[in-house]
C-alpha cells in the first residue's frame, strides 16, 4: 500500500473548506486519477456531496472512451473507480487534439449539471496534453469556464507553469503545485490501448443491434459530404453518442449500417428505449472488430 503525501491530505482540508470546482492538471503518468479518487474519497468522509468528472477522453477514470463522464459517488463503502456514470457527453474521439470545442462544452455542461444536482465539490480528472500553445488554449479556457476555485498541478519539474501563472494571483482561485510521487508507473501506448478496448468490451457487452429512423432524430457529423452522398459504407462501426434533447448523451453505439437514402440506420447499443434519442453524433473513432479502435479520417 502506497503511503499517503501528507501534503494530499492537507490538499482535501482545503478545498473541504473552500468547495467549488477542483481542477487536476499535469502530464500523462502523473498519477491524476489517483489524486482525484483520494480527494473524492476524503471529502466524502468529511461530509461533502462530490462529483467526480472524468475528461480525460482516452483514459477514463470511468465511463467508456471518447466520452466525458460525471458521477457522484455517495459513500466510499464501494471502490470509487467503479463510480455509476450519472451523465455523459460525447467528445467523439479519445484525444482533445482536433476536439477543442467538444471537450471545453463537454466539461462545462457536466460541471454545471453537477452543481445543479448538489455538487458541492467538483473535481474534474483532465487529459495529459500540457505542452505546447494548443494545450495552453485548451486548459486556460477549460479553467476559466468551469469557474475553477482550485487548480491542482502535478508536475515533475516546471512544465505547467505556463498554464497555471495566469491564475496564481486570480481573486478567488487558490493554485496548488503538487511533486509527482515516486511511485507512479509509465504506461505504454500498447497498455493504453489494451485499456481502451477493455473499457469498449465491458460497455457494450450485452448490447443489442437497434434500428432507429433519422426522420425524427438529426445526425451531427463531421463527414457532412458522405452523408450528403449517402455513401452508406463510409460509417461501418464508427462510435456514435445517441444525445438527448439536451444534447447530453445517454448511450454509444457502433454503426452497423447507416442507409440515409432510406432514413435507417442500425447501431449495437445498449440502451434499451431509444424514444428519447434525439440525435446523433458520428465520432472520429472506428471500434474494429477485435475491439481496437482505430481514428477515422476525413470520409
Amino acid at each position: 500500500m502506497i503511503k499517503t503525501p501528507q501534503y494530499w491530505k492537507k490538499l482535501a482540508e482545503d478545498i473541504s473548506v473552500i468547495k467549488g470546482v477542483v481542477m487536476v492538471l499535469g502530464a500523462s503518468d502523473v498519477g491524476k486519477t489517483t489524486l482525484v479518487f483520494y480527494l473524492a474519497g476524503e471529502l466524502l468522509r468529511r461530509g461533502n456531496r462530490v462529483s467526480v468528472v472524468s475528461a480525460d477522453m482516452g483514459q477514463c477514470a470511468f465511463g467508456p472512451p471518447a466520452t466525458i463522464s460525471m458521477g457522484m459517488p455517495e459513500s466510499t463503502k464501494k471502490s470509487l473507480e467503479c463510480i455509476p456514470v450519472h451523465s455523459m457527453y460525447f467528445v467523439g474521439s479519445t484525444s482533445p487534439v482536433g476536439h477543442f470545442l467538444q471537450t471545453i462544452v463537454g466539461v462545462k455542461k457536466l460541471v454545471e449539471r453537477s452543481l445543479r444536482e448538489g455538487a458541492e465539490v467538483v473535481i474534474v480528472d483532465t487529459t495529459g496534453l500540457v505542452s505546447g500553445g494548443a494545450a495552453w488554449e485548451l486548459k486556460h479556457h477549460k479553467i476559466e469556464l468551469a469557474g475553477a476555485r482550485c487548480i491542482v498541478a502535478l508536475q515533475r519539474e516546471r512544465e505547467l507553469e505556463d498554464i497555471v501563472l495566469p491564475f496564481e494571483r486570480r481573486a478567488g482561485v487558490k493554485l496548488y503545485r503538487l511533486p509527482v510521487s515516486g511511485h507512479v508507473r509509465s504506461r505504454s501506448y500498447a497498455e493504453r490501448r489494451e485499456y481502451r478496448r477493455q473499457r469498449y468490451g465491458e460497455y457494450f457487452r450485452g448490447s443489442k443491434c437497434k434500428s432507429l429512423s433519422l426522420t425524427r432524430i438529426h445526425i451531427i457529423s463531421p463527414y457532412d459530404r458522405a452523408v450528403q452522398a449517402g455513401e452508406a459504407d463510409a460509417f461501418k462501426r464508427i462510435l456514435v453518442g445517441l444525445n438527448d434533447e439536451n444534447n447530453f448523451t445517454a448511450a454509444l453505439g457502433i454503426v452497423e449500417k447507416m442507409d440515409i437514402r432510406r432514413g435507417v440506420v442500425r447501431l449495437v447499443t445498449p440502451l434499451k428505449d431509444l424514444l428519447d434519442v434525439r440525435s446523433i453524433r458520428l465520432g472520429s473513432v472506428r471500434i474494429e472488430e477485435d475491439g481496437n479502435d482505430s481514428k477515422v479520417g476525413s470520409v
